[in-house]
């Protein structure tokens, strides 16, 4: 197995508004996205956009690491 890629404080930022732990791979990203997406939407909360800064920050988080290669 090729050894393990050294997190820099990006990934483990975005890692963490996705809120998963450091060693999360591809997978666990994927499927944490739409998850959160649909959690925070405001379509989702009934029109309350409240949690519109949470889901920008998700929605970034997931673009850093798409093209950082780790999903």
């Amino acid at each position: 197995a090729p050894p393990a890629r050294r997190l820099g404080k990006l990934e483990r930022n975005a890692r963490a508004d996705l809120d998963l732990d450091d060693n999360a791979e591809g997978p666990a990203i994927r499927a944490r996205y739409p998850e959160l997406v649909k959690r925070c939407h405001p379509d989702a909360n009934g029109g309350d956009r409240t949690h519109e800064e949470q889901l920008q920050a998700v929605v970034q988080a997931h673009d850093y690491l798409k093209a950082s290669g780790f999903c």
